[in-house]
């Protein structure tokens, strides 16, 4: 057989491949995002970067996977709208601070100056990053209980972790946005006052402390 000969459709090029074909072999995957970006990623790396081709991928997205890409990409833009709002309110409300960690048991929470605010065990054993990850959003929910106690509109919580890698930082800023709090966190993994404690095995009701002892002292 000579070289003009061969079945060409064996070898098919960059330009073969269709949106439609993208979004059925990568189904899966795309129903686990979240962000507009990450499709703009998977655009961009099959090159369906013209307005045509663009198109015919949201198109692919919308009847083959059922994935509103506009609809998302609508509620993106209601989301900063409030996180906008919201952060021109924190910055005329207190600022909170607490402390966290969790052992693979317990997770514990204080305030600035290292006092015990809320310490209890977990129900079933877990893994660290998932207890680093459900301190931290015990903490988002207990700033919030504290920013309505002390009648604040919104809040910025200043929140330091004992352990950052791994946590999911999109799911803590959601919870925050929903409680009316900015979040401001930083991971402090030496003396962290939380983690000192984290090793006490006394368990602290949170309806048993000062809740206004959590906003800074520098705080308006």
């Amino acid at each position: 057989m000579n070289e003009t000969s061969k079945p060409s459709w064996r070898y098919p090029d960059r330009g073969a491949v269709t949106p439609e074909m993208v979004v059925r072999v990568r189904l899966p995957q795309l129903h686990t995002f979240t962000r507009t970006a990450q499709f703009d990623q998977v655009a961009a790396a099959h090159r369906f970067t013209d307005v045509r081709a663009f198109n015919r991928f949201l198109d692919a997205l919308l009847d083959i996977g059922g994935i509103d890409y506009d609809g998302l990409r609508q509620l993106e833009e209601a989301h900063r709208g409030a996180a906008q709002r919201l952060a021109e309110a924190a910055r005329r409300g207190p600022r909170l601070t607490v402390w966290s960690a969790a052992t693979l048991t317990a997770f514990t929470l204080c305030r600035g100056d290292g006092q015990v605010m809320w310490r209890d065990r977990f129900p079933l054993a877990v893994g660290g990053i998932e207890a680093a990850q459900t301190s931290a959003l015990h903490a988002i929910w207990l700033a919030g209980r504290a920013r309505e106690y002390l009648g604040a509109d919104a809040a910025t919580v200043d929140l330091r972790l004992a352990r950052g890698r791994g946590l999911d930082e999109q799911v803590l800023r959601r919870e925050a946005l929903a409680a009316a709090l900015v979040l401001d966190a930083v991971v402090v993994a030496v003396h962290n006052p939380a983690a000192e404690h984290s090793t006490e095995v006394e368990v602290v009701d949170w309806r048993s402390t000062d809740l206004s002892t959590l906003r800074s002292q520098d705080s308006p």
